[in-house]
This record gives C-alpha cells, structure tokens and sequence, in this order.
C-alpha cells in the first residue's frame, strides 16, 4: 500500500509541469518557474522513497567475462544503487553497510576485476560521493557509514586510484585535450572516477602523501587533473560540446561525468566551468527537443535505439522537468538526483514552452574529423582540435523537429569512429514518444559513415555514401507510434502526425513498403555482459512500416510541414506533388515545399547546395540559433529567450 501511494504521488508530481508547458504559449513566469523546481525537488525524492523499505537484491555476476575478470558492474549498480537509497532515508544502515563493504572486499580480493573498465570503474566515483555525503565528517549526514565500511572503501579506491590514474594523461599538450582513450564517454567515466577519488584521498591524511604507481601523490594527481579538466571543459564549449552527438546510450554518460566534476571538485575554477557545460549542454538540448524528446542528427544511435524516443538524458530531463521518460529508477540517474546544480530558469523556459519558441533553425559546428596525419592507435581517438567539417542542422517547430549532420563525402578514414558510427538524421513528431521517420542502412550493430545529406527547413535529402563501411540495403523508417499508415501517390508516401504531415519519396529504384511486425512477447533474462556504458538497455519494442529500397544509393527526400501552414490534407497533397524533381549527370535538382532550391550531386563528387550556394560547413557561429549563440572559439555562450538571459563564459 505504501508503495502504490508513492507511485501515484510521483506520477502526479510530473502533471502540473507538463500543463503548464501545454498552456504556455509565451515565458514562463517565475511562479511557474518556482513551482517547477519544488516539483522537480519531489520527483528526485521519490525517486529514494518508491522503494523504501525493500531488502538489497543483489545483481548477478557473470563469472571469467571474456578472460578478463568477473563482468560485475549489474552486482556494483544494484549495491550502489541500494545503499545510496539506505544512506539517504537513514534506513537498512546495516544491510547497506554490508553491501558496500562486500562489494569492495569482492574486488580487492580480484584485481583484475578492480581495474576492468567495463565492470567497476564506475563505482569509483559513487564511493566517493558517499564517503563525502555520509562518512565521519559527512557534508549531508555524518557517520551512516560504519567506520569498518569506510576503511574498506578507502582502501579500494586508493588500490584502483594508485594504478589507474596517471599523470601522464592529463596533461594539456598540442592536441588540447582532444586525444581520448576508448570512446568519449569511457574517457569521461574514466576522468571523473580518477579527480573524484584522487581529490577525496588528497583530503585523507592517511592516503595524501602516498605515492601512485607513477610516483606521485593523491595531492599531485589532483591538482593535474583539475588543470587538464578545466583545459577540457573550456575546449568543449569554445569548439562544439561532444562527438558522440545525443548517443541515447552514451550521451548520459558524459553528461553525468561533468555533474561529478561540479559536485566532487575544491577547485572554483572547474565548478564554474562543470556548471557551465551542464548549463550548455541542457540549453542545447532544450532547444531540440518536444516533450523531453530530442530531434536533430545523431551519432552512436544504434539501431534498437533509433527507433524511439527513449534515451537516458530523456530519462534524466523527467526529474529536472517532468517531460520525457518518467520514474526510471536506475543508478545512472543518481548524479541527476542527488546534485546541488540547478538548471537556470532561461533553460526551463526554454526547454517547456515549446510553442512559445515558434519555428527556428539551429545550427552547430560539431567536432569529429581525426587529426590529420595521427598514428592510429587502437583504443584512441585522436580529433582534430580545431573541428572542422561538420556541421549539426536542425529545423524545429512546436509540431516536429527535423536534423541532420552537413559534412562533405570523405572517406571513413577521415573521421574518429565515435563520431561517424551509427549517424541517424531524420525527423520527430509532437504526439508520441516513438513518432519519427527516418533514413537508414540495414547494419547488425554498426555501420561507419553511413550517410551524408542536406537540409534546409522542413525539407531533408540523404543518401548512402560509397565510402560507408557495414552498412547495406538502403530503408526508411515511418514509426506506427503516432503516424498513420503510409499512402503512396505519384512516387510519394504521405503519413500524418498529430499536427503535422510528412512526405517520403525514395528516388530511384523499387521501393516495398513492409507492414509493422507483430510486437513479440517482452522475455524476462539475465542481464548481458554488454559493452553499453550504463549496462542497461533501451526498449526496443517499437514497430513501424519499412520502406524497402531496391537501390542501396539511392537519394530519399523527406518533407514536413505543419498544419498550421496546410491545413488540410489536400492541400498539403497538392503542394507535394507540385513539387519539381529532376536528375541527371549524378545530381538531383529539387525544389522543397518552402520554396528552396536543392542540387544534391548523387555522385559524390561536391558539396550540395541551397538556392546555388555550397552548404557552409565552417560558419563563425558554433553556436547559433534564436536562443544559443556563440563565435566560433570565443567561449563566451549566450542563452536568451524573452527577457531571460545567462551568459556562460569558458575563459574565466
């Protein structure tokens, strides 16, 4: 009974936001604003008490994963998980206590485990976010952790800190923090444990003095660490914030990393600067997004995953605004939960008064070309520091969000692979989460380079690169989650959305339309030793029509418009099929329904262009758009909507 009051209490928590974001129509008032953050307040403790008083279920281990070690992080999450939930009610301080220190005495006991990167590196920074909350000198509650359970886990975080922090990689030399190891949001977990613990054990007089496996101190190690983060977080928001763009997977995880810098860190200089990316990277989102769900181009977007709306920043956004994915309870949420940063009001208004925003483009120069002449190094990505050649468009209405990414047709060698695998453009639609359609190569699991395309407004023409690696047959995705069944007329598909239309036109070749598949019985398994960065993964059960193309090269269009602007189907009906297509001599010459002129060279051999001009791929702006605006390495970020304003400043 407890609980079902609790659940219900939360679910009732999210409805006054969302009416006011309905209702809106304009800025929200500072009312509005104020009674915003006390229900943001309640969702993050009722994400502790929905499951008060449940005894520790500890996650299965997987035992000898691929040679290298126990596969641990599902048992790590659920200790952490519960014990952060224990230490927060003040409840089960026994049993969260015993958790903890069997979990840590499990991997000193298993060294290879300790230092496997996707099982425990992660938990590094939580134990020392609960050491720092709740041990003897507690900054929240002191003494929940028992002095037994705070030795062991001083003890683990010394035995992983002393062998896996090294000086040598944070130190800001030419490639300005650019050069990364494994992926972007392996190298973010990896930064945040290293300052997070190194900065706990420099406070220790036990531990501050003791030299590393690289010969130097907690104190040293801190202190470079502090230098090469403030030198990365600066370079992030002069040159383009991430290159795994909005992964609905990994994008969580490097978001989440800052949150710790701004939570963990003595410096004022970083936490200036960690509150200033979190700040960035929520404006940019707000501005893409409908409902919590983000449109616009993306990268690392599997494909499970790029058929819905879900993602783990959508889930993080219902605790801070009540939109998106709600009372997901896992630990990736806990740095969003338990932080003391809060999201300005500018970007809350921003983020909720989606028709007050109106219909705008948004465009970023975005990093992700590999530095030229670099030695390729296998678990490295080595980008080039000054960008370059990317650029992320997106067109956005209060009824759909439109986005690609603008880059020339380069070999797959040119770019990182973070940056080029699994790109997803396309568009999404006001009315349910999963509404969108999109272009796509059919891939088990990973395709390179897959596509290129150009954008203007609600009009967007890709194609399947010659130069894609693992990529197959060319499909469209039309979503059966607020959309209705295509209808096909003179070349065209037409489907409608809550208040928009679309229109998909496959160029050359056949092209089969497949019916949605009969959802299949969602089966209950063990969890899989994945090398996902949360280890958990996004339901995948949405359906959807295929269009199946004959030619894997050809160019697809897609139009949308809103029915404010057609307000009968007929009409838009009528607009669309007006509309002029030619091709000849590897290009196609189009002209969209708002009147701009496209020449998209299907042969691959020149950037396309709109209404006779080149697509600019280095505009001056980084940042750009009615409410974001930034020069191009200037640091300095203005986020304003209506009388709001906030100003971020990267050099300070």
């Amino acid at each position: 009974m407890k609980r079902a009051l609790t659940l219900l209490t939360t679910m009732l928590l999210a409805a006054p936001a969302a009416l006011l974001a309905d209702n809106a129509g304009g800025s929200l008032s500072a009312d509005a604003i104020q009674q915003l953050r006390t229900e943001s307040a309640q969702r993050c403790d009722a994400f502790f008490r929905k499951q008060s008083g449940q005894p520790f279920a500890p996650a299965p281990i997987i035992k000898d994963w691929n040679h290298r070690g126990d596969f641990t992080r599902h048992y790590v999450q659920s200790v952490l998980l519960f014990a952060s939930r224990a230490f927060y009610l003040n409840e089960q301080l026994a049993e969260a206590n015993r958790a903890l220190s069997e979990m840590c005495q499990y991997h000193l006991d298993r060294p290879q485990t300790l230092l496997e990167i996707h099982s425990f590196p992660e938990a590094l920074r939580y134990l020392a976010q609960l050491a720092q909350f709740y041990g003897p000198e507690g900054t929240r509650a002191k003494g929940r952790l028992s002095p037994e359970t705070y030795r062991v886990m001083l003890t683990t975080m010394w035995e992983w800190a002393k062998v896996k922090s090294k000086m040598a990689a944070c130190v800001v030399d030419e490639s300005h923090t650019w050069t990364i190891t494994d992926s972007e949001n392996h190298h973010a977990n990896h930064f945040a444990s290293c300052l997070a613990v190194t900065t706990f054990l420099a406070r220790v007089p036990e531990y501050r003095d003791r030299l590393f496996d690289d010969g130097h101190t907690a104190r040293q190690h801190s202190a470079a660490w502090t230098a090469y983060l403030r030198e990365y977080l600066s370079e992030r928001g002069r040159k383009g914030m991430t290159v795994e763009i909005e992964s609905p997977s990994y994008a969580s995880g490097t978001l989440s990393a800052v949150y710790w810098l701004y939570e963990l860190s003595d410096d004022p200089v970083l936490k200036h600067r960690a509150s200033d990316y979190i700040t960035l990277y929520w404006a940019l989102w707000a501005q893409q997004q409908i409902d919590g769900i983000e449109g616009g181009a993306k990268a690392r977007c599997y494909p499970d995953s790029a058929k819905h709306g879900e993602s783990f920043v959508s889930r993080a956004a219902w605790y801070a605004l009540g939109v998106g994915s709600s009372q997901f309870v896992h630990l990736s949420m806990l740095p969003f939960v338990t932080s003391s940063w809060k999201i300005p009001d500018v970007v809350m208004d921003l983020a909720l008064d989606v028709k007050g925003r109106g219909s705008y483009e948004v465009i970023e120069r975005r990093p992700g070309l590999a530095q030229p002449g670099a030695e390729k190094r296998k678990g490295m990505s080595q980008i080039a520091p000054d960008g370059g050649g990317l650029v992320r468009y997106t067109y956005c209405t209060p009824e759909f969000v439109m986005g690609s990414l603008l880059c020339a047709a380069r070999p797959a060698s040119d770019w990182t692979s973070i940056s080029s695998q699994n790109r997803w453009y396309g568009v999404i639609f006001r009315g349910a989460m999963n509404a969108r359609i999109y272009p796509y190569c059919e891939t088990d699991h990973s395709s390179y380079n897959q596509q290129w395309a150009v954008q203007h407004k609600g009009t967007l023409i890709a194609q399947k690169l010659k130069t894609s690696q693992h990529a197959d047959g060319l499909r469209v995705w039309i979503s059966e989650a607020g959309l209705t069944a295509p209808r096909e007329e003179g070349g065209w598909f037409f489907t409608e959305a809550a208040g928009a239309w679309a229109a998909v036109r496959v160029i050359s070749g056949d092209t089969k339309l497949i019916p949605p598949a009969k959802p299949a019985k969602k089966k209950k398994v063990l969890p899989k030793a994945t090398t996902s960065d949360d280890g958990d993964t996004l339901d995948s059960r949405a359906s959807g029509w295929v269009l199946q193309c004959s030619d894997a090269f050809s160019s697809v269009i897609i139009e949308a418009a809103t029915k404010a602007d057609y307000p009968t189907r007929e009409a838009f009906r009528k607009a669309i099929l007006a509309l002029p297509v030619k091709t000849e001599g590897g290009r196609l010459t189009y002209t969209g329904l708002g009147g701009d002129r496209f020449i998209f060279f299907t042969d691959q051999t020149e950037l396309p262009r709109v209404n006779d001009q080149p697509v600019n791929l280095a505009p001056t702006r980084v940042y750009d758009s009615p409410f974001v605006q930034s020069d191009w390495k200037s640091g300095v970020v203005t986020i304003q909507k209506g009388a709001r304003k906030h100003v971020l400043n990267f050099n300070e």
